[in-house]
């Protein structure tokens, strides 16, 4: 069972990937609170790129950096939150607590440049398909995030297709761990 209504005041905040996927209504997060869905685009100045344009900047043009610093600076003291990010979206909210920020908790939805991580001091979760080429070798799922699940049968943007068969798993894990995490 999904819960609908939570009594704190904790929620989540969502970014999204290169190309602002999953559409809203394909988020994880449609039965839970959320504070805000935020895009690389904007979160590092550049809303009118996308897509491979986007993560060139992102990844060759500083444009990670501007993004972490962004969430940093929005996240400061706002410890009744949980991050939600998917693929590149995860890794700024990584960096982003790295950096300083504060959130309850992480879930990382395909944030393959994750491999390079270190363990974060909160709570983690990471989802990745085993059909991923990118996803982080097995000794970093078992030993950085607290969690790691690698679904079969799912390719990197699983998350972004509406009819694939671990959806309803992983929705329903996020609305489990967004419950455990806010009961803390």
């Amino acid at each position: 069972m999904r819960p609908t209504c939570l009594a704190s005041e904790t929620s989540l905040i969502v970014v999204t990937d290169i190309h602002g996927a999953p559409e809203p209504e394909l988020c994880f997060s449609s039965s839970l609170p959320v504070t805000a869905r935020l895009s690389l685009g904007d979160l590092c100045n550049q809303p009118a790129l996308s897509g491979e344009a986007l993560h060139h900047h992102l990844f060759q043009d500083g444009g990670m950096r501007q993004a972490v610093a962004a969430l940093r600076d929005r996240l400061t003291d706002q410890r009744h939150l949980i991050g939600l990010g998917y693929s590149a979206g995860g890794t700024a909210l990584w960096k982003a607590v790295q950096a300083g920020a504060s959130l309850a908790g992480l879930i990382c939805v395909s944030s393959t440049r994750l491999r390079d991580e270190p363990a974060l001091p909160i709570p983690t979760q990471a989802y990745f398909g085993d059909n991923d080429p990118g996803r982080p070798t097995d000794k970093w799922l078992a030993t950085v995030p607290d969690m790691a699940t690698v679904l079969p049968n799912a390719a990197h943007a699983f998350y972004a297709e509406a009819g694939h068969p671990r959806r309803a798993k992983v929705e329903s894990e996020i609305a489990l761990i967004f419950s455990r995490w806010n009961a803390v």
